[in-house]
């Protein structure tokens, strides 16, 4: 799950023969229909713009729970620190508790600092989200890492090595994954989209479909139907995005017992819903460099420009869209959206 967050992507090394099997095609594969699942935030005719992989779990369960639990421990051990040298200045036992206060001091602000290190500096006070941004009309992919100097790693859409990738530890996460080589030698990696687990290798596909056709095609190549053309995402860290976010995370088995296991999953769910808000409004909203913006200009009167959510999956309701989501479902032989 945390690979190319927590855990960063493995570079300075050879392809591995897995990663070359699993190259992505270049050509347009017969019976898959483009389909970005809840991963574009912009289209245009210019360019098109995705969340990258780690978007699904901001502010969810590593940061929600884990925080719950480093603050009780935090808690705990400066209360016993704060008792220790109570006790230890009314002149009890003053060798023990010196001692005991020392050690529970250097414990506490040790792991204190060990879990801001290892995950939270990694999800609070950064970007609300990392997108990764698709110029067709200069063959450019642009991929945010941050604000300053240096923040934007630009890279020719030809040059990039795209395939299907895993996680570190979870091999059967699956996810959209570009390298960039450096002779034969990989100098950079990012991943687009959200993953799936590999029984969902449809959505994969689909994903890199809507991409490649984007890129290769064209605007009007993408959307094979009116009702197609739709944006899920909405980035905007609001409580409606937060909730919604935070209820689908849940996973259908979850969501079906919902009504068995109140009020333990309304619970839950808000606890994620507050962890999600509070840390996406602890974050900065990205902003491309004035270079990328003069690169990515687009027509005002744009016939391709779709339009964008006020809220997560805020189109779905529209007339037609559950007939056309069951209809693409029977097109692409049942599988599953």
């Amino acid at each position: 799950m945390l690979t190319g967050w927590t855990k960063p992507f493995k570079l300075d090394r050879p392809l591995e023969r897995e990663e070359r099997y699993a190259e992505l095609p270049k050509q347009r594969q017969p019976g898959i229909i483009p389909d970005s699942f809840g991963s574009l935030i912009s289209f245009n005719s210019t360019y098109a713009e995705f969340i990258d992989r780690r978007d699904r779990l901001r502010g969810m369960a590593y940061t929600t729970f884990g925080g719950l639990l480093a603050l009780l421990i935090f808690l705990g051990g400066l209360f016993f620190v704060v008792y220790s040298i109570y006790d230890l200045l009314r002149g009890h036992e003053v060798v023990a508790n010196g001692v005991f206060a020392a050690v529970m001091s250097v414990l506490v602000f040790g792991f204190t600092w060990f879990a801001w290190r290892r995950h939270f500096s990694k999800d609070l006070f950064t970007y609300t989200h990392y997108p990764i941004r698709f110029n067709r009309k200069d063959r450019k992919v642009y991929v945010f890492r941050h604000n300053g100097p240096g923040g934007v790693l630009t890279v020719p859409w030809d040059e990039v090595f795209w395939h299907v990738g895993r996680g570190m530890e979870q091999k059967f996460l699956c996810d959209i994954r570009g390298h960039v080589l450096k002779g034969s030698r990989i100098k950079d990696t990012f991943a687009v989209g959200h993953y799936f687990d590999d029984s969902r290798m449809d959505r994969i596909q689909a994903m890199w479909e809507f991409i490649r056709r984007y890129m290769e095609e064209g605007p009007e190549t993408v959307a094979e139907h009116p009702l197609d053309r739709q944006i899920d995402k909405s980035v905007t860290p609001s409580w409606t995005n937060c909730y919604i976010h935070a209820y689908a995370h849940m996973g259908p088995g979850f969501i079906a017992l919902r009504f068995v296991l109140f009020p333990l999953f309304y619970t839950i769910v808000g606890l994620l819903t507050l962890g999600r808000w509070l840390t996406l409004n602890s974050c900065k909203t990205p902003v491309w460099p004035p270079e990328v913006e003069a690169e990515c200009q687009v027509e005002p009167n744009d016939p391709h420009r779709w339009e964008e959510p006020s809220y997560q999956g805020e189109f779905a309701n529209r007339p037609g869209s559950l007939e056309r989501q069951l209809e693409r479902m029977r097109l692409q032989g049942g599988g599953r959206r």
